[in-house]
């Protein structure tokens, strides 16, 4: 856009406008005026009207009318992609004037130094790290961002890591936000700087009046969002129209489409494409940038067309449900709008920089007074203007009003309090408007309540003054009141609305309020909170009994009703629940006030029908009648819930239940018992439910119930259930309450002597059996559950030990498993670490693969207590197991007596009393007498065990004498109690309880302290205790009889065995005679042949032992003409060994596999790249066999319907599938064939002169190569002059020619290479052919030919797959030598099996292609393209080993015709010699060789090298043409020099190991036993500098290389490439504290899109580059993945693509396919096989307990444990992410995640 031509300006004053004239353009001279200039026109024009005292809103807008549209002004045709502004004009004309006239200087001159805020007040983003200090801080919503944390106190304390939801704010420098260390280092020096200010009055007043007009401008133009015009006074005149030529198009319009939370991103990006005929990736760009900014502009044209565009999207988009909101405003209005948000961020900016500006701005935006007057167009100022029409705004302009009113508004105490007020005022309709939107939390002007409220003082402050608490709790009791049925309770419908849900919102502002309990109370304060506690209590009965349902009885449910809005409802609030609770115990008046409160809502609630009596034996009560196998009951109770929890209290300020405080004169309050029957209702429901009788009503009530006993929920359900049953007991009198709650449990009638002999159904009496245990297990619970601070006389201290105690009686536990078995304050903390030391030990992993457990203390077992009312049914039994196996090991008694428990408080006292009373030692006595009843059917060991756990409280209690009135074992004896006990100790009916008994009636002799004669009826007892003794030593002569039985007929089985066995070997003597252990004559012949060197032998010869089909189990052997046996296999691209990342070059699928850029060439490039690797279980079968099997699994998936709803841990398109055996990924099958005849004699001699001179005249006469230097044919050359010279020697492909001139050629190149080659060479190629079966042969030609299409390689057909298969070779021995150099493994050792297999394997496949190849020429094209790359090209520009073994394995087809296998001969050994020279001179020119300098000789001496390496440094400088350090120690150069053959060697004699199956020597089986010497030696090769390298032939060849080495001379080739690492390839190193790096990652920010984070940044942990993952911002385009046969030929490319997330794309380019993430945000790893698969696995990142963090759910301090890194490492390097990825997928999960967009 070009810039204005410049202009004269006058200024005249007029109506208080300003009037801009333009004079004729040639009476302008072209440098009057520049536009700084005008600027300061501008500039001066204010101050002036402000000296008159006329200055007003009006000279502001006047100028912006004018500039803002010739600046931001959308052009015509083009969309928010295409914006381009000149913000430099921007910042003279619009941003600098301001700054100038509120500092009252000219553009040159700067105000004084800015002063810091003590407050810190950054605003959070989505997604990003925030730290709480979890000893320090007030709450867990006080957090730091990364600057702050990382400079204050706090990093050294126990912090919390987490991920911010966005909206809230660092509270550094809040003194009220922490209880020390307040400030961080930075926010510290602030603090103590001078507080006084020296900016003046006026220019605080100019800061006044340009805030006034700022925020006033914004708020009209960010809210005018359904007009399609500007204002009238911004609208440009038309003079000005004409002078700027803003557009060709008066009437310019533009399309802007908003953001909703109804449409997927998928839809809106269809309906871009189809509407608007755009392409992918525009779509994509502009539906992130609407998801992120909230709007985004489609479109610009004329009206009509922007209209239309309009009318088409919303009728596109209102086909399946809402449409999209779609305005049309004018080119102006967005240009104004666009200037408006730069304008906030401007003020935001300017007004941090001084406190002062920042004040003043504050007060002009709550409303006070600027120009003299207040300005404000609304009432309460700007913010409360904001607040009203937050709703109308996108998101990009809702979070600039709310950052800039969190760095002006909340930085100072005094506007904070202003702030909360208006906040307060305006809640309702901030809600309402919040409810109504569909926008997040996080971007409504409602999220600022976190900030607000959360300040204590502030709190109490709104609670007292402006009854916050009310004001908020009606807001939300408004939208329940629509939820409410006609009896006023709430009512939730299957489909929740949303308002609701985002209405429970406003229960954490709630918690907010209430969150810290006040020291000491005003009257208003306590007003406030009773004002509000009644709307509480109001919330709490419309939720009482809500979700009621009813025992189907005749049929099942038809449909599950909605249970999940209830829990999610108490969820929310049960924090504030126990928050109010507090409040209201802090002080007498207001303890009394909430229970008298409390108690009437319950009476106004409830009403109960009249009473009946009820008898059970002599004792009678009058009970509610309510049947709730019949009625309706309820799991909610939180009003009698509150109740319980406020009664607790009352102790402590001096009152109780019975106090007048609450006695009512017009209504009684309610009963004891009316107050447990809601109670009592839900534990019998509870009760039925666990005995089966409502299986017909469905999952619903059973996931109720779970959540019910749920740690999330039990603190504010089952426990103040508990607690309000122990209320009853110690109110009511103990018999009615027994009475009372065996009525509520259908069982007096089981209490009654007859109801044995009552004909009873088997159901019926099934469900009273369950319901008997179900009510001694209640009873124990109300009896013994006294670790709750109120009911026994403990701390919550001593509450967190007993739950610890209980659980680690379970199992040992880690620290997080224990952790989540607690309850959670209102600060989410759940006491663990305070206590956790003195009730157990921690034990620390013993690996890094181990979790550190917590193991109980020993002298805490026994304070277990069996039936402990938090254990689940699996809990209970799990514990009571381990608890008797550890006391059998400890040689103690097999029972688990109860604990001694704690002495209750004074208002609990009665609970004591309970199990003395009549009706409990009657429930007792029934259930021990009908143990002893051989002819009892409601007989049940539980029930006896209930019962005998029962006394024994009540024997621990009298124990403890703190109680005066108890006497338990007195009324014991009196009732006949323990004379049932004294005969059940003896009963064989009950003998798994028989322990405890004899516990419990010891006890009770002593509690008594009488003999046993005096026990009432003596000789009877006298005769009980001496059978029992002898009843024990019966069956332990019964045992001991049943196992010398069972000893005898092992032994007489033994026996028949044995005798078998003889049999056997007597009438086959003969087997047994040929078996011969001992060496034969043959074999001590054949030994010497597989000892000694791998190189100048033949090689082959060795037996193959037998092998088991693992489909069949049929025994097979390998041989050459039998039915073939194969491997199973899978071949992958890999780039694990590349060293061409770092370079910046192509490493992934689509790189060069050689330096013709092509996949035909059988050598490797310097750096490696990417190249396929071959892997294998080792598992053989059948070739039958496997076709047999993967046809099956391929027609098993395609019958299966809907495959695409579930993972598959293959994909048989890719021709995947598992192994039979071990499940392990594979692709292919990799044939299995033995090793070569062994011929006779030694191979013949060749030597260095002859291999030389011959290499030199086949590469002369040879001309498959051509002359020029860098260019190699290939059988795809199109050069003329190329396909001639190939066609004379028989190297184009076969396929090509006519079968009658191939064999002409090969005839004539034979004839014509023995007439001029010697003998001594040509002799190597000699040898009679092995001819394989058909089967053997496909097989081999089907796994070289598929390589190409499973590595993904864009050529395919014969040359490509031969040309694969070498380079698989030579890449899958280099990585097995990586693996086992970083296992620490002897390199030719005890091999893996896995390893061992595929290397075998893939070798001899190799070396007999040459025998089976049906086109020898491509064998020779590859031949001679390695000897040609070998002899003349850079030893810089390949591998040399890689090259070698091309060169070995295809040797014998040199002359385009079948032959023999490869061997390794002493023509691979002139080979094997020739690479090993390449490789040592590359590495003479290479290396650096800095720090081999020579140390001063003693006595002035000069340093001499060795006379093997006196020519070592002359050579060196030679070679780099004349560039050597000087005074370099020749010995360790040569050291450094052989440590960069070591790679080479080690390869080598792998190869050669395995083509020659030579055994090593010792050494090479040892961990360091691959040195020089030893390779060399085994390989028989040189071991000197002047052997390998002083020769004058050598010499030559050496500077040759050095002379083709160009590009490394010219710096064009890293060194890293062309130089051996010192170690196996590693992945990234990663910081030790995981805090390091968040900080590195929030530092991050999306590549494609300005200034905005990363909401999931992603780190590969090969390359450490970070990515935008899981986004659509970062998507690329990649082709799709070719599926098939892959025998389609080189242009058999397929041209669709697909869009991929960052992480797979870049897996892809790094990878080869394979990646290895760290989604730092999420601490968890991702393995990738892109792009269709992978694999989430929790970061090497453990906790001070030895445990990760997958997700940061906890947010401990993490730090990296090598030992996971390094096995993650391992994984990587063995290839065998693809296998862990297969094995980690989940078949069942019901959600795949996106991994094509990660």
């Amino acid at each position: 856009m070009s810039s204005p031509p410049p202009v004269e300006l006058e200024v005249e004053v007029a109506d208080e406008s300003i009037e801009v004239e333009v004079d004729n353009a040639d009476m302008i001279p072209a440098d009057r005026f520049t536009l700084p200039a005008r600027a300061d026109a501008v500039v001066e024009l204010w101050r002036a009207k402000m000296a008159e005292g006329v200055l007003s809103p009006a000279h502001f807008h006047d100028h912006w009318r004018v500039t803002v549209p010739r600046i931001y002004s959308p052009q015509p045709n083009r969309t928010c992609l295409d914006w381009s502004f000149d913000e430099d004009l921007a910042v003279q004309l619009l941003f600098h004037p301001l700054e100038q006239f509120v500092w009252n200087t000219s553009a040159g001159t700067l105000p004084a130094a800015p002063r810091r805020s003590t407050l810190c007040g950054k605003v959070f983003k989505q997604g990003e790290p925030a730290y709480s200090c979890r000893e320090c801080g007030m709450d867990n919503t006080c957090v730091l961002c990364v600057e702050c944390f990382k400079v204050s106190p706090h990093r050294h304390h126990k912090y919390k890591m987490g991920q911010s939801g966005g909206g809230g704010c660092c509270d550094c420098g809040d003194t009220e936000a922490w209880k020390r260390d307040p400030f961080c280092e930075r926010h510290a020096k602030n603090s103590e700087e001078e507080t006084n200010t020296n900016v003046s009055a006026e220019v605080l007043e100019r800061m006044k009046i340009v805030a006034s007009v700022c925020l006033n401008y914004c708020l009209r133009l960010l809210t005018n969002d359904h007009t399609p015009g500007l204002p009238n006074d911004l609208r440009l005149k038309d003079a000005e129209r004409d002078l700027l030529q803003i557009l060709d198009q008066p009437d310019c319009y533009c399309t802007v489409l908003y953001n909703d939370e109804t449409h997927t991103f998928e839809q809106v990006i269809t309906t871009l494409i189809r509407v608007m005929k755009c392409n992918h990736r525009d779509s994509v760009e502009l539906v992130t940038l609407i998801d992120r900014e909230g709007r985004a502009l489609v479109k610009c044209n004329t009206f009509q067309v922007c209209d239309k565009l309009k009318n088409d999207i919303e009728s596109y988009t209102s086909r399946h449900g809402p449409s999209l909101k779609v305005l049309v405003m004018h080119a102006h209005l967005i240009a104004h709008q666009t200037f408006a948000m730069k304008l906030l961020h401007w003020l935001q900016i300017f007004v941090s920089l001084e406190p002062s500006l920042r004040l003043a701005t504050s007060q002009v935006a709550l409303g006070a007074e600027a120009w003299g007057v207040s300005t404000s167009l609304h009432g309460g100022g700007v913010t409360a203007a904001v607040m009203q029409n937050d709703f109308r705004m996108w998101k990009a302009a809702r979070s600039a009003w709310h950052r800039l009113l969190i760095a002006t508004t909340l930085m100072d105490y005094t506007t904070k309090r202003e702030m909360a007020i208006l906040f307060t005022r305006n809640y309702g309709s901030i809600l309402k408007d919040f409810i109504r939107d569909d926008h997040d939390h996080t971007f409504s002007i409602s999220s600022l309540s976190v900030q607000l409220y959360t300040t204590p003082t502030l709190a109490h402050h709104l609670i007292a003054r402006h009854d916050a608490l009310f004001i908020v709790l009606n807001t939300f009791i408004s939208e329940c009141n629509r939820r409410c049925n006609s009896k006023g309770r709430l009512e939730f419908d299957r489909n929740v609305p949303t308002g609701f849900k985002r209405a429970q919102f406003i229960l954490y502002d709630v918690k907010y309020l209430l969150s810290s309990v006040p020291a000491t109370f005003s009257d208003d304060l306590r007003k406030g909170f009773m004002h509000g506690l009644s709307l509480m209590l109001n919330l709490l009965v419309m939720m009482q009994g809500m979700d009621s349902v009813v025992r189907q009885v005749g049929q099942h449910m038809e449909y599950e009703p909605e249970w999940e809005s209830a829990f999610n409802l108490h969820v929310k609030l049960a924090h504030s629940i126990t928050l109010a609770l507090e409040w209201a115990a802090a002080e007498r008046g207001l303890a009394a006030s909430a229970y008298r409160l409390a108690l009437r809502r319950l009476a106004d609630a409830t009403t109960h029908p009249a009473t009946v009596l009820k008898e059970l034996g002599n004792q009678s009560a009058s009970v509610i009648p309510y049947d709730v196998s019949t009625q309706p009951v309820s799991i909610h109770r939180p009003l009698s819930r509150f109740i319980a929890g406020l009664h607790l209290q009352l102790h402590r300020h001096n009152l109780s239940y019975h106090s007048p405080e609450f006695d009512r004169p017009d209504r009684p309050k309610p009963t004891p018992e009316e107050l447990i029957e809601p109670v009592l209702q839900t534990m019998a429901m509870i009760a039925q439910v666990h005995a089966g009788m409502w299986r017909r009503n469905g999952f619903a009530l059973l996931n109720q119930l779970y959540f019910y006993h749920n740690v999330k929920c039990r603190a504010e359900m089952l426990d103040r259930d508990v607690v309000m049953l122990q209320i009853g007991a110690s109110l009511i009198e103990s018999n009615e309450f027994i009475i009372h709650v065996l009525n509520k449990f259908n069982l007096l009638d089981w209490a009654a002597p007859d109801f044995e002999q009552r004909t009873i159904e088997d159901d019926a009496l099934r469900y009273t059996i369950s319901m008997v245990e179900e009510f001694l297990g209640l009873l124990i619970t109300v009896v013994g559950s006294r670790y709750v601070p109120g009911v026994g006389e403990v701390t919550n201290e001593d509450r967190t030990k007993k739950e610890i105690i209980q659980m680690l009686c379970v199992k040992p536990m880690p620290h997080s498993e224990l952790n989540r078995s607690l309850p959670e304050d209102q600060v989410h903390e759940t006491g663990l670490e305070a206590v956790i030391h003195e009730v157990a030990d921690f034990v620390k992993p013993s690996s890094g693969n181990n979790r550190g457990v917590y193991k109980l203390k020993p002298h805490l077992y026994d304070e277990y207590d069996t039936f402990f009312y938090h254990y689940t049914r699996e809990e209970l039994s799990r514990s009571e197991e381990e608890q008797r196996n550890r006391r059998k090991a400890a040689g103690l008694a097999e029972c688990c007596p109860p604990p001694r428990l704690p002495r209750l408080a004074p208002p609990f006292r009665l609970l004591a009393s309970v199990l003395q009373c009549d009706a409990a030692l009657h429930v007792l006595r029934t259930v021990l007498q009908r143990a002893l009843d051989l002819r009892a059917r409601s007989f049940s060991e539980t029930q006896v065990h209930k019962a005998l756990h029962l006394m024994g409280y009540a024997v621990r209690d009298e124990e403890s004498g703190d109680y005066e009135f108890l006497a338990f074992a007195e009324s014991a004896e009196r009732s006949g109690l323990l004379a049932l006990l004294q005969q059940l100790a003896a009963s064989p009916r009950v003998d798994a309880h028989r322990h405890l008994a004899k516990w419990l009636l010891a006890k009770m002799k002593k509690l008594l302290g009488q003999n046993e004669e005096q026990i009432g009826d003596a000789e009877k007892m006298e005769t009980d205790l001496q059978e029992q003794p002898a009843e024990e030593e019966s069956a332990e002569a019964e045992k001991s009889r049943r196992s010398k039985l069972a000893a005898e007929r092992r032994a007489k089985l033994m026996a028949q065995i044995k005798t078998q066995m003889n049999n056997f070997i007597s009438n086959n003597a003969t087997l047994f005679q040929e078996t011969n252990t001992e060496v034969t004559a043959e074999e001590q012949n054949l030994r010497p042949l597989y000892c000694g060197t791998a190189l100048g032998v033949w090689g082959g010869g060795v037996p193959e032992p037998p092998r088991v089909c693992i489909m069949c189990q049929e025994e097979a052997r390998v041989d050459i003409k039998l039915e073939p046996l194969v491997l199973v296999a899978f071949v992958q691209q890999s780039t694990v060994l590349s060293r061409r990342r770092a370079a910046g070059e192509a490493a992934g699928a689509g790189a060069s596999a050689g330096a013709s850029g092509r996949a035909s060439a059988a050598w490797m490039p310097a750096g490696l790249g990417a190249q396929p690797h071959v892997s294998s279980c080792g598992h053989a079968l059948h070739a039958r066999c496997w076709r047999k099997y993967v046809d099956g699994v391929l027609d098993k998936e395609n019958r299966r319907l809907y495959r695409l709803r579930q993972p598959a841990a293959f994909d048989v398109e890719k021709r995947e599938y598992l192994c039979p055996l071990c499940e392990r990924l594979c692709n292919t099958t990799l044939p299995l064939l033995p090793a070569p005849l062994l011929l006779r004699g030694s191979p013949p001699p060749l030597s260095e002169e002859t291999y030389r001179e011959s290499v030199k005249l086949v590469l002369k006469l040879k001309h498959q190569v051509c002359s020029e230097p860098v260019h190699i044919c290939t059988e795809f050359c199109e050069e003329m002059l190329c396909q001639a010279r190939a066609r004379r020697v028989g190297a184009m492909s076969t396929d090509t020619e006519d079968g009658d001139t191939t064999e002409e050629k090969e005839v004539y190149v034979s004839t014509h290479s023995e007439n001029l080659l010697p003998r001594e060479f040509l002799i190597h190629f000699y040898e009679d052919i092995q001819h394989y079966n058909d089967s053997m042969q496909s097989h081999i030609e089907h796994f070289v030919n598929v390589l190409p299409s499973l590595c993904g390689l864009g050529e395919t057909g014969a040359m490509a797959g031969a040309a694969a298969l070498y380079r698989a070779l030579a890449y899958t021995t280099l990585s097995s030598s990586a693996v086992l150099r970083a296992e620490r493994r002897p390199l030719l050792g005890e091999l893996p099996a896995r390893l061992r297999a595929a290397l075998q394997a893939l070798v001899r496949l190799a070396a007999v292609l040459p025998s089976v190849w049906p086109a020898p020429a491509h064998l020779a094209h590859h031949a001679l393209a390695a000897l040609h790359t070998l002899e003349n090209a850079s030893p810089l520009a390949h591998e040399p080993f890689a090259t070698l073994a091309a060169l070995v394995m295809t040797a014998t087809a040199l002359f385009s015709k079948q032959a023999g296998p490869a061997r390794p001969t002493n023509l691979a050994r002139q080979m094997t010699l020739h690479a090993l020279r390449a490789n040592i001179t590359r590495a003479l020119i290479v290396l650096d060789l800095t720090s081999c300098t020579s140390e001063p000789m003693e006595h002035g001496e000069q340093y001499r090298p060795k006379p093997d390496l006196e020519n070592l440094l002359p050579l060196i400088k030679e070679l780099r043409r004349g560039k050597l350090e000087d005074g370099l120690n020749a010995e360790e150069v040569w050291e450094k020099v052989k440590g960069q053959c070591h790679t080479f060697l080690r390869c080598c004699c792998l190869l050669f190991h395995f083509l020659s199956d030579i055994n090593p020597p010792m050494q090479l089986t040892v961990v360091d036993g691959d040195t020089w010497e030893v390779m060399c030696g085994y390989l028989e090769l040189p071991t000197t500098f002047k052997a390998l390298m002083d020769t004058p032939a050598v010499r030559q060849k050496a500077k040759e290389w050095a002379a083709m080495s160009n590009d490394w001379f010219k710096g064009k080739i890293p060194a890293h490439i062309v130089t051996e690492p010192s170690e196996p390839p590693r992945l990234i190193p990663l910081p030790d504290d995981f805090s390091e790096l968040m900080n590195v990652v929030s530092e991050f920010s999306c590549p494609n899109s300005e200034k905005e984070d990363s909401k999931y940044p992603t780190m590969c942990l090969v390359c450490s580059q970070i990515l935008c993952s899981q986004s659509y911002c970062c998507q690329i385009e990649i082709r799709k993945p070719r599926t098939g046969s892959g025998g389609g030929g080189r242009g058999g490319r397929d041209s669709s693509t697909e869009h991929v997330g960052a992480a797979v794309g870049h897996a892809l380019r790094c990878g080869a396919g394979a990646g290895v993430f760290l989604r730092v945000r999420d601490c968890e790893l991702m393995l990738l096989a892109a792009p269709a698969r992978g694999a989430m696995l929790p970061a090497p990142y453990l906790d001070s307990y030895g445990e990760t963090d997958q997700g940061l759910r906890r947010g401990n301090p993490l730090h990296l444990c090598p030992e996971r890194y390094e096995k993650l490492r391992m994984l990587w390097l063995s290839h065998g992410l693809h296998e862990h990825i297969a094995r980690a997928v989940d078949t069942s999960m019901l959600v795949t995640p996106p991994w094509p967009n990660m």
